[in-house]
């Protein structure tokens, strides 16, 4: 899956996404009710499901990025006018070039750039979650694509952040009635409520004092009729053991089999 045709195709379609035809693709409702603030994906009534071929049309990456790329499409297709902060850059650049190309303004904070190399409006520079270099009440929206998940993780001898602090930090920079998108996987690795998949504990991050419209969309955690992606090896003997107890560890790889890799997309407005 991480062969150079699928690098190629991926810079590729960060390249030439237009923000109009991803407005008509994704318009109207994708998801179905589930419970009071959660909403599902499901692969066979996503707009990126070809029904033809009984596949996804995103022809490149895991079953995992498939849903990461969808998931960007739907929600950064039209910025128009916003003053956007990326939290963890990297070098995917879809939802960067989607952000300018509908009329925003992207700036990105990353802790694996050189501390010296600060930020300004329009582009990035070294920061994190819990240490946001910018004034109060700088931005519209913040985000973060596959990173909240490692703010609090240990692996890898991490400092981990706690998430109160870090969504005072967000709150901060955000203007009332900004916005927040965080997408993370569950069953995979990251902090251990993703790894063992609890979404109350991932919903009580969020303040309801600072955060109202709370939802989390489930991406392919209904995968039929696409096949399962079970956890790989790599992270369940590698991340899970660091990253749960071992009441934890026990339960999931007692049920491995039956595990798919999904994708959670949260979403939020400050008050």
């Amino acid at each position: 899956m991480h062969s150079k045709k699928h690098s190629i195709l991926k810079r590729w379609h960060s390249l030439t996404a237009r923000p109009q035809k991803l407005q008509q693709k994704w318009q109207g409702k994708f998801w179905q009710a589930q419970s009071k603030g959660v909403v599902n994906v499901e692969c066979r009534n996503c707009r990126s499901f070809d029904a033809n071929h009984k596949q996804c049309s995103i022809g490149f990456g895991t079953p995992l990025r498939k849903c990461v790329v969808s998931s960007i499409e739907a929600h950064f297709n039209d910025c128009k006018n916003r003053e956007v902060l990326e939290i963890g850059f990297g070098r995917f650049m879809l939802a960067r070039n989607l952000i300018r190309k509908s009329g925003g303004r992207w700036t990105g904070i990353e802790p694996q750039v050189n501390p010296n190399n600060i930020p300004v409006l329009g582009k990035g520079g070294h920061g994190d979650a819990a240490n946001i270099p910018f004034p109060d009440q700088t931005f519209d929206m913040a985000f973060g694509i596959q990173s909240i998940e490692h703010w609090a993780q240990k692996v890898g001898g991490r400092t981990p952040s706690a998430y109160k602090t870090c969504f005072a930090e967000i709150s901060r920079v955000l203007k009332p009635g900004g916005t927040i998108y965080f997408d993370a996987p569950i069953y995979f690795h990251g902090h251990a409520m993703f790894v063992a998949g609890k979404l109350q504990d991932i919903r009580k991050c969020f303040d309801d004092s600072i955060w109202q419209d709370v939802r989390i969309e489930k991406w392919r955690e209904n995968f039929a009729p696409l096949e399962q992606y079970p956890p790989s090896d790599t992270v369940v003997n590698g991340d899970w053991p660091i990253e749960l107890d071992d009441n934890e560890l026990q339960e999931l790889l007692e049920k491995r089999e039956d595990l798919s890799v999904y994708m959670i997309a949260i979403t939020a407005t400050k008050r």
